[in-house]
């Protein structure tokens, strides 16, 4: 499946997406946005594309041009496989494979925070079996897949025998203290230069189970230490678009427990989708930047209705 938004002028971007992206705030609003601006857009679904793995640009449409630049939303196998294969070519992206892959491989994302001396939970990696016998765990404790997704499959246990009793699908769990505090998270938002905070209800309750949770939260200032929390993981990961999600600890200090590409910037106000099409436009060279000043007519063929995310 491919939805075509096309123009005579103008730079090119592709936005590789996972199916099940497709009827979320992104990327929706930053599609329309750079139609705005005069880009020749295709979005393209990574379940549904067939790539020559030789020359995969093909995907990219016939008018993508000498510059064209991919924007990958998602973290499927059939995308991180067709943008290893676009990067193999030289073609622009936001984000390189390899890039999203350590944010979703919770573990990768945790040690490269350890090592660059981020202030995060102390972590540990076993069966719930065997990390029951340790005497040094502080509980509750907070148990989370390896490849993380959207706070799916996350335990809270208060005790090792909890711990011991529990039954995990897989063979190691990655296990944190669960710092419950006021049942809120501070998730800072970064898109380039720009970076904001928003206060928003911790998606698990006190017992560790699902919250639920869909409102947007509250925008509130991104303090000093926010913001470095936010250059540093740019640092650490190498990312351009992306969102921490922040917990408190005991003594007031922020700590990261999550990182992701491509949020969905939930909670912003002013227009966040002409920022995001300004980052993406970024990364092309200054002369085909300015092509296309031009806006035309979006069409947008076969996308779901916008639902919160």
């Amino acid at each position: 499946m491919a939805t075509s938004l096309t123009a005579t002028v103008g730079p090119s971007v592709t936005m590789l997406v996972e199916g099940r992206y497709l009827s979320q705030a992104e990327p929706r609003g930053v599609t329309a946005a750079l139609a705005r601006r005069g880009a020749r857009v295709r979005t393209v679904v990574a379940e549904d594309a067939v790539a020559d793995v030789a020359d995969p640009t093909t995907i990219l449409g016939r008018d993508a041009g000498p510059h064209p630049v991919v924007c990958p939303r998602g973290r499927s196998l059939a995308l991180l496989a067709t943008l290893r294969a676009l990067e193999a070519q030289g073609v622009h992206v936001i984000h390189r494979a390899a890039t999203i892959d350590t944010v979703v491989d919770k573990v990768g994302m945790s040690a490269r925070l350890a090592e660059a001396g981020v202030p995060t939970p102390r972590t540990w990696l076993g069966h719930p079996s065997r990390l029951s016998r340790r005497p040094d765990l502080a509980y509750p404790l907070l148990l989370k897949p390896v490849r993380g997704d959207n706070s799916r499959g996350i335990a809270v246990v208060d005790d090792a025998a909890q711990l011991r009793g529990l039954q995990w699908p897989e063979q190691v769990a990655l296990a944190q203290p669960f710092h419950r505090g006021d049942a809120h998270d501070l998730k800072v938002y970064v898109a380039g230069p720009h970076v904001w905070a928003v206060r928003r209800r911790s998606p698990i309750h006190r017992d560790g189970t699902p919250t639920g949770a869909t409102e947007p939260g509250v925008q509130v200032p991104v303090t000093a230490a926010a913001r470095a929390l936010a250059e540093r993981c740019r640092a650490v990961f190498g990312l351009t678009l992306f969102g921490i999600d922040c917990v408190t600890d005991s003594s007031g200090d922020l700590l990261v427990v999550d990182v992701n590409e491509f949020p969905n910037y939930r909670g912003i106000s002013g227009d966040v989708d002409e920022m995001l099409a300004e980052v993406v436009l970024g990364v092309l060279p200054a002369e085909v930047q300015q092509a296309g000043a031009e806006p035309f007519e979006a069409e947008l063929v076969g996308l779901p209705e916008q639902v919160p995310a």
